[in-house]
């Protein structure tokens, strides 16, 4: 009897406690299945080898002392061109930056809302990557040398010792941009883009001293004169005519003054 009662257990474990064994292991190996392509995700991540700060930096250069000029001389900068916008690899994600508010910036792509703008940029780089057109050549940081970016993050910083091998190197640089974005060969715009370019950026590029970037000034700054101004004359207005006012009513008040005492010199005298 008790081995009859042994025999029975013995096929309930095979044909019960075998088969929830079974199903336990590919369990288990479904999660490890999820796990490893949860990683292999993880490796894949996009990244990309250029910084989104510098390029930013580099666009606000080529936005504030360059592109007005160029729009007044109703010049298209050449799509080879690097300082053409099309080559900014973050153009299109910065275009979609919605500052609402000093602590909130928004998404324009999903919406979604950040308290500041570093968070935004993260978000861009884990969720929209594939916004990003980064092939050769559109890193705007790869310029910076040039375009003086680190003037433009900080014009306040305690300059550091000038080493004439990087200046020189920078020099070069802004010179090829000169001569790739405004041709010599391209009319008139380009010759006068050409050498403003190489005053506007190339010539602080020297350890001579005494030469500033962006000698001819921008947007920004003529924006700002231009507005006092206006203010200063729409101030001054009222008092001209104010003033013009005043001087013509006293002219009036001497002109009858003068008439009444006049009057009784021409009485003639009775015969």
């Amino acid at each position: 009897m008790w081995a009859a009662t042994l025999e029975t257990i013995l096929l309930l474990h095979l044909f019960v406690l075998l088969p929830l064994q079974g199903v336990g292991a590919v369990t288990e190996f479904d999660q490890a299945a999820t796990s490893r392509s949860l990683k292999q995700e993880a490796g894949q991540r996009h990244e990309v080898h250029c910084s989104r700060e510098r390029s930013r930096a580099a666009w606000k250069a080529i936005a504030e002392y360059l592109i007005p000029f160029v729009d007044e001389e109703q010049y298209e900068l050449p799509k080879k061109c690097r300082l053409n916008p099309e080559n900014d690899m973050f153009r299109d994600q910065e275009q979609h930056k919605i500052h609402v508010d000093t602590n909130e910036w928004r998404c324009g792509f999903c919406r979604k809302s950040f308290r500041a703008e570093k968070f935004l940029d993260q978000h861009f780089d884990n969720r929209h990557y594939n916004q990003l057109n980064d092939s050769q050549g559109r890193c705007l940081a790869d310029l910076c040398g040039a375009l003086h970016c680190d003037f433009v993050i900080d014009s306040k910083k305690t300059k550091t010792k000038c080493n004439p091998a990087a200046a020189a190197r920078n020099r070069h640089l802004c010179e090829s941009l000169a001569d790739s974005c405004f041709p010599l060969n391209k009319g008139q715009s380009a010759s006068r883009l050409h050498e403003f370019f190489l005053r506007q950026f190339c010539d602080a590029h020297t350890c001579a001293g005494g030469k500033k970037p962006f000698s001819r000034g921008g947007k920004k700054e003529s924006s700002v004169f231009y507005l006092a101004v206006c203010i200063l004359v729409v101030m001054l207005l009222p008092l001209f005519y104010t003033v013009v006012y005043l001087q013509q009513r006293e002219m009036n008040k001497g002109v009858q003054v003068l008439k009444r005492i006049s009057k009784p010199g021409l009485k003639t005298k009775p015969s």
